[in-house]
Formats: C-alpha cells, structure tokens, sequence
C-alpha cells in the first residue's frame, strides 16, 4: 500500500511520508533553483540510519534531514534571515519556514511519524502488518467462541485493547 500518510512543504522542497518510505520532490521554486533539475528522491525507511530535525521558530528555519549514510551527514546551519548553500544543496534535506507558524506544528507531526516508522522497520515490526485493535478484538473473539480462553480474559483483553 503506497498511499500518501502525510505532505510536509519546506522552501527548498515537499516530503512526502508514506507507510514505507519517503519521497522529497524539489517541485518548489527554491528547490529548482538549490536542486536543479532532478526527480523524486525516494527512500526507504529501512535505509535510513537517523533523522536530523530542527523545528522552525518563530527566530530561525528549522530543517528535516534524512541521514542515510553516516559519513555524509552535515550539520545544516539555518537562521531567520537565510540559510547554508549546503543545507539548500543537501538532496536529504529540506529547510523548513519559520514565516509560517503552522509549519513547526506541521513539521513536529511529520517528524513524529517518520521517527516511528523507521522504529518499526529496523524493529522488524512493518506497519502495514500491525492488526489494528479492531482486528487483535476480532481475534480474541474467535478465540471465547472456539473455548480457548475465558470470558473474564476477553473481557480483560478487550479492556487492554480499547484502553478502558
């Protein structure tokens, strides 16, 4: 399943979060103009060794870097008045606004996510084969019917499952 979770859109390009990987597109102005001409840059969440985030302020740019490869992570300098022609140039990279407040909020959410996604894969635990609380219940429905577990236990599971 390849559909989009989330849409993240820095000055120098969009990040696109999905269930296994990301993509930075450069389909920006800033970004053609630090990027060139280049096409999407997709990568995959088990690749990525750690993510570098600074949240934009209302004082300076913030920036998402994704560090695929230990030796060539850099240390992206970013303020309010401009930012490194290497963090613009970086292709991991992509500078985030403090013009726009919802952008930290944004940005944080995104943040959020990729960090857990790249827990589940380097976990061996791939998203997209989690069973939701619906399906775990479901399960443990089957189970009371079939007589391998109590009521009391389904109740108790159901309790865990639904957080009451």
């Amino acid at each position: 399943m390849n559909d989009e979770i989330m849409k993240l859109k820095g000055t120098n390009g969009i990040v696109y979060a999905y269930n296994d990987h990301v993509v930075i597109s450069r389909k920006t102005i800033t970004g053609f103009l630090a990027q060139g001409i280049k096409g999407n840059r997709k990568i995959y969440y088990q690749d990525i060794k750690a993510v570098e985030y600074k949240k934009p302020t209302i004082w300076a740019n913030g920036y998402l870097q994704f560090i695929t490869n230990a030796e060539l992570a850099t240390n992206q300098r970013v303020g309010i008045i401009g930012t490194s022609s290497a963090a613009m140039a970086d292709a991991n990279t992509v500078i985030l606004s403090a013009i726009h407040r919802k952008t930290g909020r944004e940005s944080q959410k995104m943040n959020d996510y990729i960090v857990k996604q790249i827990d589940s894969f380097k976990h061996g635990n791939d998203p997209e084969k989690i069973d939701s609380p619906a399906d775990e219940l479901a399960k443990f429905k089957q189970l009371l019917d079939d007589g391998a577990i109590t009521q009391s236990e389904y109740d108790a599971k159901k309790k865990q499952l639904l957080g009451l």
